[in-house]
């Protein structure tokens, strides 16, 4: 299908061209090199003479460097994105850059790193800022409730008297407690200063030589200290200090802002430098995978088949010697897969799964037509259809979107145009919303007829139809499993592990539809539904020894149930169908309970794009669950190998600009 060949490549070269070679296959993006082995450094301490020569390349030390600089241009960014006035787009895409333009940028790195640290410094004084604000805030809700507190904190008493200041749970009774002490001494008491629904706020008053003895008698009832030291003054005079400081440093903290936001013209040169200190820290820590002697370098890596020719060109212009291989095996071969026309965006249902075995197959060609087929005939409004697929259309042309975004975005505008096809199968578009709107508006009747049948009406014809694509998805399934077997001269294996399922399940449903079409047809379908259960019973322990043959075919045989359940799991494309439209109906009633009139046909639209958005949205998600769950659960089940490590080359990996070659368009 589209799993791309790879070819294994070994390369030798100068280390004098080592730079701008790295430099090249950067560029190129079809090169990915393999980490280098370990055993040649554990040789040179068993004398290999030539091994010792080669020692691994790289300078991972340099690499750590850079990262702590793309680190720090990372803050200075997320600093001046989140002070920023400027409107931030809702599809980020990348500011296109030439080369030369960028050598150009990088000429003024001093000025950009120079920017970079008067962000971070305005940065480091907006979170001392935001630290002392905290800080206050806290000591004021402390001090709020002993506001009715006349004494300075900072008196703790006389020579015979002791202040103590403290607080109780709300539920003890006050004057329980008073009595408790008074009981206990003539020269102490409590005085409640204020409460709230957790706490009563008191001070205690005692001779001081009493005072161990009251606070012992105060903690039976749950008594905790508050001490407030470092505070000199009454609570009203600290309240007022600590308000007009932080009054204060939200001043300085909003003239750091607008500091920080005047630096927002300086984000576009530290996007460059962020993504040129990605490129670099990637050129450095890719030598880690290759080895050096001391005037050659050299490495190991894999190529797509297809990107040969420019890689060559590259490898030849530096005087390299290489050699290619066919992958062997043990090999742990990357894998790409490649698409064309409308099957590539549903590749990112099928990366989310797991890429399929190098060896194995990629069905991504077959499952998108089932994928969008399914999605459309869940979602099944024509309505909604149009709206999908107008809105991501528009995204797509009016914003740059790259990678499994551009892809999923892509994909959900075919599913759209099927759900727009199964829409008009069935007569819906946005449920009756259309025979509803011109009633309200005009008094009129107006009929759209389905262009199939309307599942409402008939929703068992829908679950025999949903049954009967299941069937033909799982056969395609199936075909495949017994294609890979042929392929790989298992002939006998696809005639009795796969074609006599094919018999089973075809004369089971030839059987169960006879007695309504043809009872010829019946006898037929039970014919061919025992030959292919005898040979499964037959050939099923065929691999096994003794007994095991017997209980092999017997469990050959039992996998009946499991066919059955996933058959039976594409009758959710009938209640998922049936839920749109009934919701979608629902809502056009609600919305026309009003009457006839302009004004009811004015709450019809409000109700109605509520309404509707609402049932979009969560029918959208239940068709791609469920479309997603079709294909990895039943389908993959039959045949897919998974486990395919995704193919990485070493190429221009950026996040804020795109590198064009000079000749080509630049964006600002």
């Amino acid at each position: 299908m589209s799993i791309v060949n790879m070819e294994k490549i070994a390369v030798i070269g100068l280390n004098l061209q080592k730079e701008k070679l790295i430099s090249d296959l950067m560029d190129v993006g079809m090169v990915q090199i393999s980490q280098s082995s370990k055993e040649d450094d554990r040789a040179e301490n068993k004398g290999h003479d030539v091994l010792e020569l080669s020692k691994a390349d790289g300078d991972e030390d340099y690499v750590s460097v850079i990262e702590g600089e793309m680190n720090r241009t990372n803050i200075a960014l997320e600093t001046l994105k989140r002070y920023s006035t400027e409107k931030e787009p809702i599809f980020f895409t990348r500011r296109h850059i030439s080369k030369s333009m960028l050598s150009e940028i990088m000429e003024k790195r001093a000025e950009i790193e120079s920017d970079i640290g008067s962000v971070l410094k305005l940065n480091s004084k907006l979170h001392i800022c935001n630290e002392q604000i905290n800080k206050y805030n806290g000591e004021i809700a402390s001090l709020k409730p002993w506001a009715g507190y006349d004494i300075p904190l900072d008196k703790e008493g006389t020579k015979n008297t002791a202040l103590d200041l403290g607080v109780i749970p709300s539920t003890v009774e006050i004057t329980g407690l008073r009595d408790k002490i008074k009981a206990a001494t003539d020269f102490a008491d409590i005085r409640e200063i204020n409460r709230d629904k957790d706490y009563i706020y008191v001070v205690n008053i005692s001779v001081r030589d009493l005072s161990d003895e009251v606070l012992t008698i105060l903690k039976q009832y749950g008594y905790n200290q508050v001490p407030f030291k470092g505070f000199e003054g009454t609570v009203t005079d600290n309240l007022l200090r600590l308000e007009k400081e932080v009054d204060r440093l939200r001043s300085e903290r909003s003239s750091i802002e607008k500091e920080i936001s005047a630096l927002t013209p300086k984000r576009k040169g530290i996007e460059c430098l962020y993504d040129f200190l990605t490129m670099e820290r990637d050129r450095a820590h890719i030598k880690s995978s290759m080895r050096r002697t001391e005037k050659t370098f050299n490495f190991e890596g894999w190529v797509p088949a297809p990107a040969k020719e420019s890689v060559n060109k590259i490898l030849d212009k530096y005087g390299c010697y290489y050699i290619y291989r066919e992958p062997e095996d043990g090999d742990q071969v990357p894998v790409l897969v490649e698409n064309r026309g409308a099957a590539q965006p549903f590749e990112s249902v099928m990366e989310m799964y797991s890429l399929p075995d190098y060896n194995g197959i990629d069905p991504t060609n077959i499952f998108a037509f089932f994928y969008a087929m399914f999605f459309g005939i869940m979602l099944s409004d024509a309505g909604y259809g149009l709206v999908i697929s107008i809105v991501t259309f528009v995204i797509l042309k009016k914003f740059e979107i790259e990678g499994s975004m551009k892809k999923l975005l892509k994909m959900f505008f075919y599913c759209g145009l099927s759900t727009v096809f199964w829409g008009a199968m069935f007569g819906s578009w946005f449920g009756d919303l259309i025979q509803v709107g011109v009633k309200t508006l005009t008094g009129a009747t107006v009929t759209i007829k389905p262009l199939w049948f309307n599942p409402i009406d008939d929703p068992t014809r829908l679950l025999i139809w949903s049954l009967g694509f299941g069937v033909v998805h799982l056969f395609v399934g199936m075909g495949i499993n017994a294609y890979m077997l042929i392929k790989r001269g298992k002939f006998l294996d696809a005639v009795f592990d796969i074609f006599s399922w094919y018999g089973v399940i075809l004369g089971g449903i030839m059987y169960l539809a006879g007695g309504s079409i043809s009872p010829m047809l019946a006898r037929v379908g039970i014919v061919i539904a025992l030959v292919g259960a005898a040979i499964l019973l037959i050939t099923g322990g065929r691999n096994k020894k003794g007994i095991g043959k017997v209980t092999g075919g017997l469990g050959a045989l039992y996998n009946v149930t499991s066919y059955v359940s996933d058959i039976l799991s594409y009758a959710r494309l009938l209640a998922l169908g049936l839920a749109t439209g009934v919701i979608a109906t629902v809502v056009n009633t609600m919305g026309s309970l009003g009457g006839q009139g302009i004004v009811s046909f004015i709450v019809l639209c409000v109700v109605g794009i509520i309404g509707h958005t609402f049932n979009m949205a969560i029918n959208v998600l239940g068709a791609f669950v469920h479309s997603s769950r079709l294909q990895y659960i039943e389908f993959f089940g039959k045949f897919y190998e998974d486990g395919g490590e995704e193919f990485s080359p070493f190429k221009i990996d950026t996040k804020y600009i795109k590198i064009l070659n000079d000749n080509q368009e630049e964006t600002k």
